[in-house]
């Protein structure tokens, strides 16, 4: 029986990681179906996070028979799921992530002991580490209309914290 990741409770990433992507540091997945967004780290053969490539970005499509993956496509990277990494200034193997979706918030990916992690500001915390984004969503006249985001995390004292962001 396969897990429903089109409901906010079920939380996607042991499973993306498990079986999928190892090296996923966090993942949107959205009330529209099971299928799910992976961010993770580009890994070199000597563990470090590749500087010209640090972030794949693909779905896993939990839709499909046999769990296929898939590149997003030029509009889902350029409005919703796409990202913006640059080499954070200063922090040498840390790079600054901007999610298309969430434009005011800056992620600072890194590895900590060899694991790809990705921090931000959630709920008004800095430092939280980012699991995952569930967007919810309606469509009117075939366009998708955010209804509302949720950003899942940890925040530095390892207890579980949540953002709701209303667009």
């Amino acid at each position: 029986m396969s897990v429903d990741y089109a409901q906010v409770q079920n939380d996607p990433v042991p499973t993306v990681r498990a079986n999928h992507e190892p090296h996923v540091a966090f993942v949107i997945h959205r009330n529209k179906n099971k299928n799910v967004v992976s961010y993770a780290a580009n890994i070199l053969a000597d563990g470090t996070i590749n500087p010209a490539d640090p972030l794949k970005v693909d779905w896993i499509m939990f839709e499909n028979a046999g769990v296929t993956r898939e590149g997003l496509n030029m509009v889902e990277r350029n409005t919703a799921y796409g990202v913006n990494v640059t080499p954070f200034e200063g922090k040498p193997g840390h790079y600054k992530v901007v999610l298309a979706s969430l434009p005011d918030k800056v992620i600072d990916f890194h590895l900590v002991d060899g694991k790809p992690v990705a921090l931000m500001n959630i709920n008004g915390v800095d430092g939280s580490r980012i699991d995952r984004v569930f967007v919810t969503s309606t469509t009117s006249w075939g366009m998708p209309k955010v209804q509302h985001i949720e950003i899942f995390g940890t925040d530095p004292s390892g207890a579980a914290i949540v953002e709701k962001k209303i667009p």
